[in-house]
């Protein structure tokens, strides 16, 4: 427990005994002011490190489960009896207590809630929502109708298709890049690779190599075409400021078909993707959550074991 479409991380307790030696007596065994012994003092003060008896935040927690789907069936459990009738029984796991830090994000968010307050040795079934376990079984995206159609255009600033783009970018934008910056170092995030020119305070100016420009190394005019992502790209208008791209969109999943609510797709990056609504401006897309408990509504039947 513990792109989009193309052209789309107790303390323990430091009990310090100060033990006094007189000239002549040496003792491991002296007395407090109230009569307690500094053995008994630590005694004492390990006890309540160990020893709880309600469930808190930050507390460590062994925790005996049995999860099961709303049909009944266990997919998962602590104690062997029970894994041994669900689908994910291993013979080479080793079953105890779950054990987890309280409040720490180690475990689903449902379970987490719902052992708070609960007593040693105090059972509890859960019902766990689908939002509070593993996630909806789509993540829903809205994307504009027209990258659904089988040809598009596009107007786009003239600045974009430039093959060198200029910049000027705080250094703080630069993470760990932006230490030790002098002009000429070329600095690189994923494909995209940029010259630092200038460095004024924390200003710095870089120059983008737009190698990602369909149109790299090509003067731009009208008629101009290419095939970028596996869509045809054409020019179709050019302005000082504007370029007017008409797209045959090739990579929409869809190409060639009529969209309706309910179909599924393959996206170019390979992912599916399933029609959830059909709206005039845009469209409603859920990706697959490819957890295999994801959609799904949990049930726990659950003992606490220990507390620390």
């Amino acid at each position: 427990m513990k792109k989009a479409l193309a052209m789309i991380v107790i303390s323990p307790l430091i009990l310090t005994s100060c033990f006094y030696k007189a000239e002549n007596t040496k003792t491991q065994n002296t007395e407090s002011a109230s009569g307690e012994t500094s053995q008994e003092i630590e005694k004492i003060a390990n006890v309540s490190l160990v020893q709880k008896e309600v469930v808190g935040t930050g507390d460590t927690v062994g925790v005996d489960y049995v999860g099961t789907l709303e049909d009944g069936t266990i997919f998962d459990s602590s104690i062997e009896e029970f894994a041994k009738k669900s689908t994910n029984y291993s013979s080479g796991r080793t079953y105890e207590p779950l054990t987890f830090t309280v409040g720490a994000g180690q475990m689903i968010k449902g379970f987490d809630n719902w052992v708070l307050g609960m007593k040693l040795g105090e059972k509890k079934t859960l019902t766990i929502a689908p939002a509070d376990a593993y996630g909806e079984a789509y993540t829903e995206q809205q994307v504009p109708a027209k990258y659904f159609q089988d040809v598009f255009k596009e107007v786009v600033p003239r600045d974009n298709f430039q093959d060198t783009i200029t910049q000027i970018v705080p250094m703080s934008a630069l993470g760990e890049q932006g230490t030790n910056l002098t002009v000429g170092k070329v600095i690189e995030a994923g494909n995209v690779k940029a010259t630092v020119t200038k460095i004024e305070g924390e200003n710095i100016t870089v120059e983008i190599d737009n190698a990602q420009n369909p149109f790299y190394g090509k003067k731009m005019t009208v008629g101009l075409k290419t095939t970028f992502e596996g869509n045809t790209v054409t020019v179709k208008k050019l302005t000082d400021t504007e370029v007017t791209i008409e797209v045959v969109n090739k990579a929409n999943p869809f190409y060639g078909k009529k969209i309706k609510e309910g179909m599924e797709g393959t996206m170019p990056n390979g992912g599916t993707m399933k029609i959830l609504k059909i709206e005039t401006e845009n469209i409603t897309i859920g990706i697959p959550n490819t957890n295999p408990l994801a959609g799904k509504t949990l049930k726990f039947d659950i003992e606490i074991k220990s507390i620390k």
